[in-house]
């Protein structure tokens, strides 16, 4: 495939096609700098980081405003591991649902906003590092392990601000790090009692998420994203034009609609915003497989949420067959983005992991 047509495809979070078994339990530091032998921890980057609030969120505001106001919604910060990550806050019911957006051009936690409209639930939506209002990140700087870092900071999230169970959905090629957030087990986290239940959205197929992407795939296509021709293609597409049209092409079953492409012009247009979106279309969120996790570690309510025009439904089969408590529920008017093209049969979905969960008695209520 030549070059311009495989970024094209990988911009806007579509999984790779590439499969191959992994060669170890945890992927390799693809982004870490040269020479380095474990993730640097030098914090000079461009967006300084703020002192610690012992858990307390800070409201805060700024540039970079995108997606439609949620009634209620603030935006708060909270500090983690030399981190200060933001994310959207909507007060509402019990229990807690924290929604977590997809890793591409222009994409941050607003993708989830008509979601939240959506839901009568307390809503944590937050930007992943890098991404909206989250630190920025410059990999020269200091490396990261993912997806487990981005878990890592969604975890640090439930200790200071949530507390509880909860429901967490997660959009398209980010469902590694749902699936991570529900079975880690480590001192600071218990998966099986924080996350009551699952909802991945327009998740990878069952064989690339079970047995990951080929590393030395994911390995050179990051050498390409990140060479100078890499970038010259990438800056290309970075225009309304080139947004709009892969958007039609290969996202949404119907025509995009103007907000979506306002919204990702105006985020693509922060500082640093590229950074997180190369690694991820170099496949590195999906080159470790999961298979391990997915059929002996989730006895948690789980629902994959599929648009009825995505082509990939053939192909997910073994979600429902490996999982022990898994559906699968089909939204019409609905391609790849279905919590943006239909928020409310998306909530709806949701809404049905949150039921099982509380009839599965998983929530403190």
């Amino acid at each position: 495939m030549r070059a311009t047509t495989w970024i094209a495809l990988a911009l806007f979070s579509r999984s790779s096609a590439l499969v191959g078994p992994p060669r170890a339990r945890h992927p390799p530091n693809l982004t870490r700098p040269r020479g380095a032998t474990r993730p640097v921890h030098d914090t000079t980057v461009n967006c300084p980081t703020r002192g610690r609030t012992s858990g307390v969120a800070r409201a805060v505001a700024g540039a970079f405003e995108t997606g439609a106001d949620v009634a209620g919604e603030s935006y708060r910060t909270y500090d983690h591991d030399g981190w200060t990550s933001a994310y959207r806050h909507k007060p509402g019911c019990a229990p807690a649902v924290v929604l977590l957006h997809p890793v591409g051009l222009g994409l941050s936690s607003w993708y989830w906003t008509k979601v939240a409209a959506a839901l009568p639930n307390e809503v944590y939506m937050p930007d992943l590092i890098g991404c909206g209002r989250s630190q920025q990140w410059n990999p020269q700087e200091r490396g990261l392990f993912l997806p487990l870092d981005y878990s890592r900071q969604v975890e640090a999230l439930w200790r200071q601000e949530i507390g509880k169970p909860c429901v967490v959905a997660v959009q398209g090629g980010l469902a590694p790090v749902g699936v991570l957030l529900a079975s880690r087990s480590s001192d600071k986290w218990d998966g099986a009692r924080a996350i009551a239940g699952l909802a991945l959205a327009s998740p990878p197929t069952w064989d690339d998420i079970a047995g990951g992407l080929d590393r030395a795939e994911v390995a050179r296509n990051l050498q390409f994203l990140t060479s100078p021709p890499g970038l010259f293609f990438f800056d290309l597409l970075r225009s309304e034009f080139f947004i709009r049209f892969f958007s039609n092409a290969f996202l949404f079953a119907d025509e995009c609609d103007d907000e979506w492409v306002q919204n990702c012009l105006v985020d693509d247009a922060r500082p640093g915003s590229r950074e997180p979106v190369l690694p991820f279309n170099a496949g590195v969120v999906g080159a470790r497989g999961l298979y391990d996790e997915l059929a002996t570690q989730i006895a948690q309510p789980v629902a994959v949420v599929e648009g009825a025009g995505d082509k990939r439904q053939k192909d997910r089969g073994g979600y429902a067959e490996t999982l022990p408590d898994c559906v699968r529920v089909s939204i019409e008017g609905a391609c790849n983005i279905v919590g943006w093209e239909q928020p409310e049969e998306t909530a709806s979905a949701i809404a049905g992991v949150v039921a099982r969960a509380r009839r599965g008695g998983r929530l403190d209520e």
